[in-house]
């Protein structure tokens, strides 16, 4: 084939910028990908968990699902979609680029291999760059701890409009308590007429007495019932307009302080785990003097280690890393989401907020103070059953994802489709 000239050059040419290009972009295109499958496959979970923990009752999560169905449709289940298609997808692009910078930054010298893209912050500090577990983790902590903390900026306003597209219902009914009050309670019967009816009178006389002593006896409402209007959910801009015209502008960053510390912890506790569980499953855990790097252009997964080969698959290692990161990173720091979560539903129902310290002593011993510790522990942790699933679900798909177009961009996809065609 032809390699300058004529119609195979042109083309090839072309496929060789376009892998280039792949190769300079890895960390977006591997993110933005594997984010977009496992959100799409994750956010029923997601929505439920938002609602066991902002329920004043401990409901199990099928009966919870099923009352959404019930009550708002199947599509319940994925109310405001949309919006966090599109925010996750970007937070998490954002988070990577900024995980692998920071890594970068923190490990890399002067000799050390140049990107294929030069990088805006051309810095080289060479800390925490010797191939053992401790660095690892140093490594991973700051990186993820900086995404976090960056990152959670710009997604806190998405969150919060996420989590009113998600509880509308609730908030619907703790903003309007005239119509969800407590059942109207029956007022008593009156005495009945007593007529003797030894000395009765006319007929008629006997008839009324009977006919009030049957009417007597129906249950009257203290009040008539007023029928409820039916509830419809705004959209996720009307949600938007709603926030601002009730709290202002920056009401779109209700609760950042619980977020940013959410946020911050989690991301450095999640990225450590996966780094160290990854360094451990790989050649990096035999001090073979090499790390690997899920977005470098020449190493892929390494053999297993002796002890793991027997009953771990190879290609199964980024789906059980990205699931015990995930799921244990989001059980830690799972008390501050639900404090959080509350906090943003009691501020976008007009109730009166909250201090964290109030609200978390509120949900571990009850309004009164006597709920017993293991309930209150109980309740602060709701929802996580269902937190676990779906993180363990999005997570491995997200790293299962990440390793699998990280690696078919290395094959270089493009020119390999151009040089079978011609």
């Amino acid at each position: 084939m032809a390699e300058t000239g004529g119609y195979d050059g042109i083309w090839v040419r072309r496929a060789r910028k376009a892998d280039d290009w792949l190769a300079g972009h890895k960390v977006v295109v591997s993110a933005t990908t594997a984010s977009i499958v496992s959100t799409l496959a994750g956010f029923p979970l997601d929505s439920l968990k938002s609602r066991l923990q902002s329920s004043r009752e401990n409901i199990p999560m099928a009966r919870l699902a099923a009352d959404v169905v019930r009550e708002e449709g199947i599509g319940g289940l994925w109310r405001g979609f949309p919006l966090p298609l599109i925010t996750i997808s970007i937070v998490r692009t954002i988070s990577f680029t900024i995980y692998t910078s920071t890594k970068r930054i923190l490990n890399s010298t002067e000799d050390s291999p140049k990107p294929v893209k030069k990088p805006w912050i051309d810095l080289h500090l060479g800390i925490f760059n010797k191939n053992r577990t401790f660095d690892v983790a140093m490594t991973s902590l700051i990186a993820g701890a900086a995404s976090g903390a960056v990152v959670c900026v710009g997604s806190a306003p998405f969150e919060l409009v996420k989590v009113r597209r998600q509880l509308e219902y609730q908030i619907y009914r703790d903003s309007h308590p005239e119509l969800f009050g407590p059942e109207p309670k029956l007022s008593p019967p009156p005495a009945p007429k007593v007529v003797p009816l030894l000395h009765a009178g006319p007929a008629e006389v006997v008839a009324d007495a009977i006919e009030s002593s049957v009417a007597s006896g129906k249950p009257r409402l203290s009040a008539p019932l007023q029928a409820q209007p039916q509830f419809v959910a705004p959209t996720t801009m009307q949600a938007v307009r709603m926030i601002v015209r009730s709290m202002g502008v920056l009401g779109l960053w209700n609760g950042f302080s619980l977020h940013f510390v959410r946020d911050t912890v989690a991301t450095a506790l999640y990225f450590a785990e996966y780094d160290v569980m990854r360094f451990w499953l790989t050649r990096g855990g035999s001090n073979s003097g090499q790390r690997e790097d899920k977005f470098g252009s020449t190493v892929t997964q390494a053999d297993l280690p002796t002890w793991a080969r027997g009953w771990l698959p190879a290609q199964l290692v980024p789906f059980l890393c990205g699931s015990i990161a995930g799921v244990t990173s989001w059980a830690l720091i799972y008390p501050v989401d639900a404090i959080k979560t509350k906090a943003q539903q009691r501020a976008m129902s007009g109730l009166v907020p909250r201090t964290p310290y109030t609200q978390l002593r509120r949900l571990v011993r009850g309004a009164d103070g006597t709920k017993p510790w293991l309930s209150g522990i109980g309740r602060l942790y709701r929802g996580l059953g269902v937190s676990m699933v779906r993180s363990m679900l999005t997570h491995g798909l997200l790293w299962t994802l990440v390793d699998w177009t990280s690696g078919y961009i290395d094959q270089r996809p493009v020119q390999r489709f151009v040089e079978r065609l011609t």
